[in-house]
């Protein structure tokens, strides 16, 4: 069998240039392509970021917003408690200023029915000591009796010119140990009697008023005073007159019936002293007349 014949190997094709010049410029395309496309991606991104910074805040500001909100709540709330007990405060307080007032009404009423009874009181002593007079500054004698102090009595009268029957006198005492001696009579006209008769005496006698020697007493020579017996608030408001008296240059001040008087000058206005407050009321100015 003849043999086969073989063909002889061709070399191989060169590739053309142009493919591969093609081929790159596809592949530059292509890288091209895809870094324009991440280019434009981005400002997307940005965006994205930006508005989840901004849902991000505003969850935030939403949060502290609902604290603010319970806070308020908060507030509110004990505000209202707070307004409750001003109310209850204040309704309270009315009710105190209530009572008060009526607590100090009833003390004015009070304070005014105890001054009508001591008024009342005091003038009850008065009336029951209007038949009596009181020997202040008499020297207290070592075994004094009520025989003793009837007979000082009855030389009083002597000396001021009055009779003193001892049937007269319905009783007669020291109140207490170089205290004054009580003098209790059987009338009041006669009580009046002796108290004029030793005010005429002292008139009359100026540099030799009623003293010790004229009732031939031992001892140093001492004034004898005769007044009317009076109430412990009487003697009080009479010391106070007195008082007054040389105080603000009035010549008068006295006793009749128990009430005290003073007067400025002899022919002046008397005026009846009941109280302080009439004392008061000497003592400042007169508002002027219009």
């Amino acid at each position: 069998m003849p043999p086969k014949k073989t063909s002889p190997i061709s070399p191989p094709k060169k590739i053309s240039r142009k493919s591969d010049t093609n081929y790159t410029d596809y592949e530059d395309s292509n890288n091209q392509s895809s870094r324009s496309r991440g280019r434009v991606r981005q400002p997307d991104d940005e965006v994205s970021v930006f508005m989840a910074e901004i849902k991000k805040s505003f969850e935030i500001f939403k949060n502290q917003q609902n604290v603010i909100q319970i806070t308020i709540k908060d507030v509110q709330n004990n505000n209202n408690d707070i307004i409750k007990s001003m109310d209850f405060i204040s309704k309270q307080y009315e009710e105190m200023k209530d009572k008060l007032i009526k607590l100090e009404t009833e003390r004015r009423s009070h304070l005014a029915y105890i001054q009508s009874l001591e008024i009342k009181i005091d003038n009850l002593e008065t009336s029951q000591k209007q038949t009596s007079i009181e020997i202040r500054n008499l020297p207290v004698q070592q075994t004094e009796t009520k025989s003793d102090l009837l007979n000082l009595v009855k030389k009083i009268g002597m000396v001021t010119k009055i009779n003193i029957d001892e049937n007269n006198v319905r009783d007669i005492y020291r109140l207490n140990k170089n205290k004054a001696v009580v003098a209790e009579f059987s009338s009041v006209l006669l009580k009046e009697k002796i108290l004029n008769s030793i005010k005429n005496h002292n008139k009359i006698n100026k540099d030799n008023k009623l003293n010790t020697t004229h009732l031939q007493l031992r001892g140093e020579n001492k004034p004898i005073y005769i007044g009317e017996l009076l109430t412990q608030k009487a003697k009080r408001l009479f010391y106070l007159a007195r008082d007054f008296k040389y105080k603000n240059g009035y010549e008068f001040c006295w006793t009749t019936h128990g009430k005290i008087f003073l007067r400025k000058s002899a022919g002046a206005q008397s005026h009846r002293i009941d109280s302080e407050n009439d004392l008061n009321h000497l003592s400042s100015p007169a508002p002027p007349k219009l």
